[in-house]
């Protein structure tokens, strides 16, 4: 019997170490950009963001497919044609980050009223730029629910890359996000931008990561990692920013990782929308233990 158990043990371990030795890269790749997106989640949040960023997200995948299109069709998957998509969706993710900013500044009616309607149009657009190039089918499928298993090693790599900067970058000026997130949720959103100073550095560094996570990792999962961990934070954690930073953090990371091997250990299991089922499991479970363990005598 223990000959039998440590035999099968054996067997798993051996397996465990053979999905890493081929999909390490991009398991570090997923979990390092779930954590920045997380904590930048979390900023987004704070300044009531969370559609405008819907927007922004359907925006880029307009711009990801319109480019994927134009290379396969004009330039036969050139040296160009791979970095089109990330140029055009660029341009359209900023396109909508200043309508939809036009818009709400108008206040004709509600802000979320013009988000809606926005991410109406978008939608639309995407399906018919994917009409008007048939071979983006099975593109918009990947680029909307993402297939973590099938990205490259160059983009594995760009994704550890832009995730190590992501959170470096959310720990530096994490204390200036803060404060121009209090200001915005306090005051409103008022009107400091006027003439070129439209895009501040957070903007910026909003577009660029949207960008290239819904061109590599897919939409959903850069929403999920965005919005869903700081959902379930504000709900049942105590209040504290560092408390609620880390949780984000460490909750979208560890999902990451665990959704993507059980994803890769079972066939019928998809990556992306069993790395958020993980997600929302783990972020309520460790939400009730550090509820328990605060309601222990003595904390």
């Amino acid at each position: 019997m223990e000959s039998s158990y440590d035999h099968r043990s054996q067997r798993i371990c051996r397996a465990v170490n053979q999905l890493i030795a081929i999909y390490g890269w991009t398991i570090a790749a997923s979990v390092l950009l779930a954590a920045g997106l997380a904590l930048l989640g979390c900023q987004l949040a704070a300044r009531d963001r969370a559609m405008q960023t819907l927007c922004m997200g359907q925006g880029a995948m307009l711009g990801v497919l319109l480019g994927l299109g134009i290379g396969q069709t004009l330039m036969h998957d050139g040296p160009l044609a791979s970095t089109l998509p990330l140029i055009i969706a660029l341009l359209s993710a900023a396109l909508t980050f200043v309508s939809s900013e036009l818009l709400v500044a108008r206040r004709m009616a509600s802000s979320n009223t013009h988000f809606a309607s926005l991410f109406a149009l978008l939608l639309a657009g995407g399906y018919l730029v994917s009409a008007l190039f048939p071979a983006l089918e099975n593109h918009m499928a990947q680029k909307y629910f993402g297939d973590l298993a099938t990205i490259s090693s160059l983009e594995s790599y760009l994704g550890i890359a832009v995730g190590i900067i992501l959170i470096s970058v959310m720990a530096a000026f994490g204390r200036s996000f803060t404060k121009e997130s209090f200001e915005k949720s306090i005051v409103g959103n008022p009107s400091k931008k006027s003439g070129w100073r439209l895009f501040s550095f957070f903007d910026v560094l909003c577009l660029i990561v949207l960008c290239f996570c819904v061109q590599t990792v897919g939409y959903l999962f850069t929403i999920a990692c965005l919005f869903i961990p700081t959902a379930v934070a504000s709900r049942t954690l105590p209040a504290g920013l560092t408390r609620h930073l880390s949780f984000c953090a460490l909750v979208a990371a560890l999902a990451s990782g665990i959704g993507f091997l059980l994803s890769l250990h079972s066939n019928i299991l998809p990556t992306v929308p069993t790395i958020i089922a993980s997600m929302l499991v783990l972020s309520l479970l460790a939400a009730l233990l550090m509820g328990k363990g605060r309601a222990l005598p003595g904390r």
